[in-house]
């Protein structure tokens, strides 16, 4: 049995080798320092270990290159070449295609094909890479113009891809463990005032258009999320929408996370407008649809509706996305439990809220009690 022990302050794994009819004991230094985090990567590597032997499919020197131990043993080394980065990381986003929404799938693809293969990291091999050459990356990236949040998103990706290089014992130390993200400017959020909103509602023209808008002002949904609603997701008995799919240009999938499938609230309003909608203009399952009853085309709506709207309203140029935003402020600024709206929104945790909403969140009052007893 694999396990792990520290000397000297560095992590060592200790197994049993299958050799000409007996178990050796082996002995190799991992490369890592004796914390918690790496700890519980060494317990990784243990597991994985394990399984080759019982599999018969460990290979010492794949798994450990810088041994001497399969020399000493006599054991010949049958390794493939090392791929690339760029190979390694098309591996990286087939073996994970299943677990990916068509959307995420294309971002990723893009990701891989223009910052990581499309620059001269691409080009070495996994095992060669080290930190510096990380860094080195990163500044590239900025001098082709990617901004922050593009050259993190890049960063994220290394490193579960490097990540996967650790798992399967391409590499023993992962050379992406401690770069550090770029720090990024806050999301612009710059909500519509009420007498805004109230423009905006009223200079959408009556049907699809007005109560895609309404859903997007008065119920918060994403986009992709307001675009996937289907009839049987409305309840106007008890004024829910469920929130089960999202619905992009690659056609309909899951919502954005777990936590994005939820039951919103409909306020009165909203649900007059999904009412007349349902009245009048109910064709298939979808809710909102275009002229030839296939779904709402989103690029459209905010390249023409969007931009007319905006004008149409005297309302100034912002985001379609604004409206998300303009949901959660009104919310908070109602005075409403900060729990609830980050449910609302279908946030994983209520960081989310705190940090990009905080400033619009209601002022509790005083406490007079502790006031008087403070003798003020």
């Amino acid at each position: 049995m694999a396990g792990v022990h520290a000397q000297n302050g560095r992590l060592v794994l200790s197994f049993q080798l299958p050799h000409n009819g007996t178990k050796l004991r082996c002995r190799e230094f991992l490369g890592l320092a004796d914390t918690r985090e790496n700890r519980r990567l060494a317990a990784r590597v243990a597991a994985q270990v394990e399984r080759d032997l019982a599999a018969g499919t460990f290979e010492y020197g794949s798994r450990f290159p810088a041994s001497r131990m399969p020399r000493r043993l006599g054991l010949q080394s049958a390794r493939t070449p090392v791929p690339s980065v760029a190979e390694y990381a098309h591996q990286w986003l087939q073996a994970h295609r299943a677990h990916l929404t068509a959307g995420t799938f294309y971002d990723y693809g893009l990701l891989v094909k223009k910052q990581i293969a499309g620059a001269a990291l691409g080009a070495v091999a996994v095992d060669q890479v080290k930190r510096r050459d990380l860094e080195r990356w990163i500044i590239e990236l900025q001098e082709k113009g990617c901004g922050p949040r593009r050259v993190n998103m890049a960063l994220a990706r290394i490193r579960t891809i490097f990540r996967m290089a650790e798992d399967e014992g391409l590499i023993v130390d992962n050379p992406a463990r401690f770069v550090r993200s770029l720090r990024e400017p806050r999301a612009a959020i710059d909500p519509f005032t009420a007498r805004e909103t109230q423009a905006l509602l009223r200079a959408a023209a009556p049907g699809v258009e007005r109560a895609f808008v309404a859903t997007l002002l008065l119920a918060g949904l994403r986009p992709s999320e307001a675009l996937g609603l289907q009839w049987r997701d409305v309840d106007l008995r008890r004024n829910l929408i469920s929130v089960r799919r999202g619905r992009t240009r690659w056609g309909a999938g899951m919502t954005k996370t777990q936590a994005s499938e939820r039951e919103v609230d409909v306020v009165a309003h909203l649900a007059a407008e999904l009412a007349a909608l349902g009245a009048t203009h109910r064709a298939g399952d979808y809710v909102f649809t275009g002229p030839r009853g296939a779904g709402l085309d989103w690029n459209n709506f905010r390249q023409r509706n969007w931009r007319r709207l905006l004008q149409n309203a005297g309302v100034r140029m912002r985001p379609p996305y604004q409206c998300r935003h303009t949901y959660a402020a009104t919310l908070l600024a109602e005075g409403a439990n900060p729990h609830y709206v980050a449910h609302q929104m279908g946030h994983t945790t209520l960081a989310m809220v705190i940090r990009h909403y905080a400033r619009w969140a209601h002022k509790p009052p005083r406490d007079a009690h502790q006031l008087h007893a403070a003798g003020l």
